[in-house]
């Protein structure tokens, strides 16, 4: 960190330290599972019985029914749930670029004001390259959610009580890929998760490579889809049930008390939905739309719901409101248990698309291909775009955008083979579906 951020840094914690507590600062844990659709939860209206646990919790807590995130990829999305800022402004938008030191991660902002940081994640785009690691007292790779269930109490069993403490739980599990259990590469997961919601479904895909059959467009029937979908709705279920086990060893250890928990996802998946796999969803609000859950430390609104649109961006200015620091104005986002405008400007960047919403309507813009737009309530399936004037567009992304400056993120040195291996067992990468492009 430059002398500078610390600087930001220590004057943030000082400021905290004189404003005085009228109690104890509340513990967070937030977490985030990857490829998580908001319109695969029961609290989100699905009618399958994917998130049992995810449904009991979210009677307890706020539930967020428009919340955005500004990419379709787990680094830039990551990247604003964890600084506050959209991508326009952190800038880290392509795989060769890092984090500013001068633009301080919510784990530097929490380890200034005394918070024990503890960052658990699945070893793929979350990485110290980026600079994630950055504030974290722990950060350490897991490489399925049994491994972060018997990790997180591990880690908590070596804090001190008398402090607050930081959970950043990252899981992987709902996303496709070479996990460590399951038969099929697409939305792999242990039994009796695989078959929970249809018998064989991994069989009922054609008998192509993985790879293969993730970059094909339109090449599944209607009967191989539900049978995608069904694979991976038991990826939700699997990682539910984890979820609830690990809640219950919190709640017995007393880890819970005086703790502000949020549950979300970076990003949705495309599940073929229009006729291709990879991608997750793109700007589409299949990729866009994600849960987002919040426990308030103290139980308010418990069981409420709000259709005011939010983002990934305003996580960070709840932590702050709630844990009694200082707000900080050049932030995007708001906090959660503020006063939410209806009519607020939200914008993302996937290269070489950018969107800004404003509900209901929602513009798009492909860099040299014009701007599209089209209204949320009347069209949800996005289906009649029309066209709109890229002067709009300009005006409202500014607008959103505000007038601050940030400092330009870090030029990072290509990644070494290996690493572009292990992403490609992912399904990422190579010709149109290259992370720098449609599939992150």
């Amino acid at each position: 960190m430059s002398p500078r951020s610390r600087l930001s840094l220590a004057l943030l914690a000082a400021l905290a330290c004189a404003c005085g507590e009228a109690e104890r600062r509340p513990s967070v844990i937030l977490i985030s599972i990857d490829t998580l659709r908001a319109d695969h939860l029961g609290t989100y209206g699905y009618e399958r019985d994917t998130s049992p646990f995810l449904d009991r919790f979210a009677r307890d807590a706020v539930v967020y029914e428009q919340a955005f995130t500004p990419a379709p990829w787990t680094l830039v999305a990551h990247m604003t749930m964890l600084t506050g800022l959209f991508p326009a402004q952190h800038g880290v938008v392509q795989e060769e670029l890092a984090l500013s030191p001068e633009i301080p991660l919510l784990a530097e902002r929490l380890e200034a004001a005394g918070y024990q940081t503890l960052g658990l994640y699945y070893p793929c785009w979350i990485d110290e390259r980026y600079g994630f690691a950055r504030g974290f007292d722990v950060f350490r790779a897991h490489g399925s959610v049994e491994e972060a269930r018997a990790l997180v109490p591990a880690e908590l069993a070596r804090l001190d009580r008398a402090r607050p403490y930081f959970l950043f739980l990252h899981l992987f599990d709902v996303h496709d890929g070479p996990l460590a259990t399951g038969a099929h590469m697409l939305y792999a997961s242990p039994p009796p998760y695989q078959d929970f919601f249809m018998p064989d479904a991994a069989g009922k895909l054609p008998a192509l490579a993985p790879d293969v059959l993730w970059k094909s467009r339109g090449l599944l029937t209607s009967e191989q889809v539900a049978a995608l979908v069904a694979l991976y709705d038991g990826g939700i279920r699997h990682v539910d049930a984890n979820l609830a086990l690990l809640f219950g060893e919190l709640e017995r250890g007393g880890w819970l008390a005086n703790t502000l928990v949020i549950v979300t996802a970076d990003h949705g998946e495309a599940l073929a939905q229009r006729g291709k796999l990879s991608g997750h969803g793109d700007m589409a609000q299949e990729g866009l739309h994600v849960p987002l859950i919040v426990r308030h430390p103290r139980g308010e609104r418990a069981g409420t719901r709000v259709a005011e649109p939010v983002h990934l961006g305003d996580i960070v200015p709840t932590i702050l409101a709630l844990s009694a620091l200082p707000a900080d104005e050049r932030l995007a986002g708001q906090s959660l248990f503020g006063p939410l405008a209806t009519q607020r400007l939200i914008t993302g960047t996937f290269l070489p698309e950018e969107y800004v919403v404003r509900w209901p309507e929602k513009w798009l813009r492909h860099k040299g291909l014009g701007c599209l737009g089209v209204d949320l309530e009347r069209d949800p399936d996005e289906l009649d775009f029309h066209p709109i004037d890229p002067k709009l567009f300009k005006r409202l992304q500014a607008e959103a955008l505000g007038a601050r400056v940030f400092p330009a993120p870090l030029q990072l040195a290509p990644m070494s083979s290996t690493e572009r291996d292990a992403l490609r067992a992912l399904g990422y990468g190579g010709g149109d579906d290259d992370e720098t492009g449609a599939q992150k």
